[in-house]
């Protein structure tokens, strides 16, 4: 059968609490879209309403993007937030619908789509952070989606800001995660909380969450405020690292919890960053924005990433003649937290 460039692709984003879709044309545009729970922690009740839907768009390419470490084959190595270990899902459902399914990390392909169709079109080096209830991020370099010898570039999340820290999720301490995720926004407020003496409306709420945090400093509490800079200046510090070894155009920051943190965040978080910046005194540092493409990115950068697949496998000449390819590597790719003291910027000398 002739194989054709794909006007449409599918686009599939899980997460850790919803799973989207969207049917997405070339140019990033959204024709069809849907949404459900994800049945985090049962991998075959996932496998079955990912056939489903996918069994809805026939003869479509596929692409999905899912939160974990994702290896150039399309297996899932490590999926906490949905509780996946070592699922080849590219492979399972492949087989199942008898079509190409690629899979990528859910941040790395919402930075594909913010560069190519979202904030940073133009741009050919970005670097997207993405907060919500942990930290994750994905980086495009030379206009090409980077993700290393193993499939596992871009975990920005996982950047340690303060050696001995707070404990991470991933089992180690002191990641930009602990400190700037949706989750530790909550933890911080409450840890702040013991004292007495504080004043704050968030005392109404028992056990306030990021989100809590984040409302309230929207409407003027100024304890709830001086939390978001606090983690926006943890967010400048492990933005500078990431900066200092990638020198992008552009700075993203998107996920669920970014629109909400961005007016106080980002102020702090470039402070940070311009502080930290190697050579500061002969260079600006790149802009810091917020994404634009909300909760779209992950369907929209899956779909396009499956795209690029499908019309390199249609016509290999003209992908071999073309810049670095955006898609998955092939199979056979070698594998190769606190006092005043220790917060942001309270020792700029050690810049």
């Amino acid at each position: 059968m002739t194989q054709h460039p794909p006007d449409h692709t599918l686009g599939v984003d899980i997460g850790g609490t919803r799973m989207r879709a969207a049917v997405v044309a070339a140019d990033g545009a959204i024709l069809d879209r849907s949404a459900s729970a994800t049945p985090a922690g049962d991998p075959a009740a996932l496998l079955d309403r990912l056939e489903a839907l996918i069994g809805r768009h026939p003869d479509m390419p596929v692409g999905v993007g899912i939160a974990g470490l994702v290896d150039p084959d399309g297996t899932v190595r490590y999926g906490p937030n949905i509780g996946i270990r070592d699922l080849p899902l590219a492979t399972r459902l492949s087989a199942a619908t008898g079509g190409p399914v690629t899979v990528a990390n859910d941040a790395s392909v919402a930075a594909l789509a913010e560069q190519r169709v979202g904030a940073a079109v133009g741009a050919d080096d970005v670097v997207l952070l993405t907060l919500g209830t942990g930290v994750g991020g994905g980086v495009v370099a030379g206009g090409s989606l980077l993700l290393g010898a193993g499939g596992f570039a871009g975990e920005i999340g996982h950047v340690i800001v303060h050696e001995g820290g707070r404990p991470c999720p991933c089992g180690n301490r002191g990641c930009i995660e602990a400190y700037a995720s949706g989750t530790a926004i909550g933890l911080l407020a409450r840890e702040r909380l013991v004292d007495p003496d504080v004043p704050t409306t968030l005392r109404e709420v028992d056990d306030p969450t990021g989100a809590d945090v984040t409302a309230a400093a929207a409407a003027g509490d100024r304890f709830a405020a001086d939390v978001i800079e606090e983690v926006g200046g943890w967010l400048g510090v492990a933005i500078a690292s990431v900066v200092n070894v990638l020198d992008p155009q552009v700075v993203l920051l998107g996920g669920g919890a970014a629109a909400s943190v961005a007016p106080t965040a980002l102020p702090a978080a470039r402070r940070a960053l311009a502080a930290r910046l190697v050579g500061s005194a002969w260079r600006t540092p790149p802009p810091l924005e917020l994404a634009a493409l909300g909760d779209d990115a992950g369907v929209v950068g899956a779909a396009l990433l499956a795209g690029d697949r499908a019309r390199r496998v249609a016509d290999p000449a003209a992908a071999a003649g073309g810049r670095a390819e955006t898609d998955l590597p092939r199979s056979d790719r070698p594998r190769s937290d606190r006092s005043r003291s220790d917060r942001p910027g309270a020792d700029e000398d050690t810049r």
